[in-house]
C-alpha cells in the first residue's frame, strides 16, 4: 500500500462533486481509473430510475478461486460541492463549509488502492468485482435497480459503516409511507359546516399511530405533516409521511395494516377520503454469524490488531439489496466519523487500515 497515493486518491475523489442525483462526472472518473488498472468496466445505466444523471460502475478483475465483491456508493449528501480535503493532525477533513465525503468515498479509495497494490506487486488474489452505486443517500436506489446478472460473487464487503471493526450483519426491512387525506374546502367563517376538514382527520390519524420503538423489533416515525392553504379556508388536503423499520418482515406488514386502519377510522369519522402509498425501500439483511465471509473478515481484523464486533443496525445500506439478490453482504466499518455534517473526518490511520482489510480480503 502506498499511503501518499491513497491520500491523494481520496482527496481527488472528494474534490469531484457527486451529490445525490449528480454523480455522472465522478462515475466517469472511476470508470477511467478502473480501466487503467486492468479491470473490465461496465456501465450499469440505472440513472433514469434513480433520478440521477450518473450510472453504477461495475468492474471485474480476473483472479484465482471464488470471486468476492466490494461495494460502496458514489453519492454524497449536501453541502457537497467544492469539497477540498486537508490533513490536520493525522485526520482528513474538509476545508470550508462542506461535508468531507468520506461517506462513502473513503471506501471507494480503499478499494482502488488495494487493487493498485495487487497489480503493482503482482500479488495473487481472488477474482475481484466492484460495484460503485449512485443514489444511495436518497433511498439505496442504485443498489435497488442494479443489474445483478453481471455479478458472479456470492460474498460481498460493503464499505459503508463508521467504526473500524464493526460488521453489520443485520438490518431491518424498511418502508416509506406517504398518506394524503382529502376533504372538502369551504369558507371557514361564512360556511364552515359545508367543509370536510382534511387536516383534522389527518391529525386524528397521526394521534392514533404510535411513534418511536413501537415494539422490540420496530421503529416508526411520522414527519412532514402538511396542510397548506389560507387560514380562512377549511383545508381540503393534508398529508404526512411515515418511516417504518422492522427486523421482522411479518411485523412490518402488520404495522402497515394498523397504520391504514388508523387512517381509515379517522377519515371515515368525518367523511374524508385517503390515499396511502407504500414504498418498500429495502428488505431484511440477515447474515448468520457462522457464514464464511464473517469468519474470514474476523480473522483479517484480528491479524491487523482490530477487535471485530458483529452488530445490527436500524440504518440502511446497499448491503440489503445485495443480500436480497442472493449475496452474503456484510457492511464493514471504515472509520468515517461525524458523517452528514461539516465536521466529518477520517483519520489517515483508519483509511490505511480499511485499505489493508480490503487487500487481505482480496487475497
Amino acid at each position: 500500500m502506498n499511503t501518499k497515493r491513497l491520500i491523494e486518491t481520496f482527496s481527488r475523489y472528494v474534490a469531484c462533486d457527486s451529490e445525490s442525483g449528480n454523480e455522472r462526472r465522478f462515475a466517469e472518473l472511476l470508470e477511467g481509473e478502473l480501466q487503467a488498472l486492468g479491470l473490465t468496466v461496465t456501465r450499469d445505466e440505472v440513472g433514469e430510475k434513480c433520478g440521477s444523471n450518473g450510472f453504477n460502475v461495475y468492474g471485474f478483475l480476473p483472479g484465482e478461486g471464488t470471486p468476492i465483491l466490494f461495494s460502496a456508493h458514489m453519492d454524497t449528501v449536501s453541502p457537497g460541492v467544492g469539497i477540498e480535503a486537508v490533513v490536520v493532525d493525522g485526520a482528513i477533513r474538509s476545508k470550508g463549509d462542506t461535508v468531507l465525503g468520506a461517506d462513502d468515498k473513503a471506501g471507494i479509495a480503499a478499494v482502488v488502492e488495494a487493487i493498485a497494490t495487487v497489480k503493482e506487486q503482482n500479488l495473487s488474489h481472488r477474482p475481484v468485482e466492484v460495484l460503485f452505486t449512485v443514489a444511495e443517500e436518497i433511498g439505496l436506489l442504485g443498489a435497488k435497480y442494479a443489474d445483478y446478472s453481471k455479478i458472479q460473487s456470492k460474498e460481498a464487503i460493503v464499505l459503508d459503516n463508521s467504526v473500524v471493526g464493526e460488521m453489520i450483519n443485520s438490518a431491518p426491512a424498511m418502508a416509506e409511507i406517504h398518506i394524503t387525506v382529502t376533504g372538502k374546502s369551504a369558507h371557514a367563517a361564512m360556511s364552515p359546516s359545508k367543509g370536510i376538514h382534511a387536516l383534522k382527520a389527518a391529525a386524528a390519524a397521526v394521534h392514533a399511530i404510535e411513534c418511536g420503538h413501537v415494539d422490540d423489533k420496530t421503529v416508526l416515525n411520522v414527519a412532514n405533516f402538511l396542510a397548506p392553504g389560507p387560514s380562512n379556508v377549511v383545508p381540503e388536503k393534508a398529508s404526512f409521511d411515515i418511516d417504518l423499520r422492522s427486523f421482522d418482515r411479518d411485523v412490518l406488514e402488520q404495522h402497515i395494516i394498523n397504520i391504514e386502519s388508523a387512517v381509515k377510522t379517522a377519515t371515515d369519522a368525518i367523511g374524508a377520503s385517503y390515499q396511502m402509498d407504500v414504498n418498500r425501500k429495502a428488505d431484511l439483511l440477515s447474515i448468520p454469524p457462522d457464514r464464511p465471509i464473517i469468519g474470514r473478515l474476523q480473522a483479517v481484523l484480528g491479524e491487523l490488531g482490530v477487535t471485530p464486533r458483529i452488530e445490527k443496525t436500524y440504518g440502511g445500506s446497499d448491503a440489503t439489496w445485495l443480500f436480497a439478490n442472493g449475496i452474503d453482504a456484510v457492511n464493514t466499518g471504515i472509520g468515517m466519523t461525524d458523517v452528514h455534517s461539516t465536521d466529518e473526518y477520517i483519520t489517515v490511520a483508519d483509511l490505511e487500515c480499511v485499505t489493508n482489510i480490503v487487500l487481505k480480503m482480496m487475497q
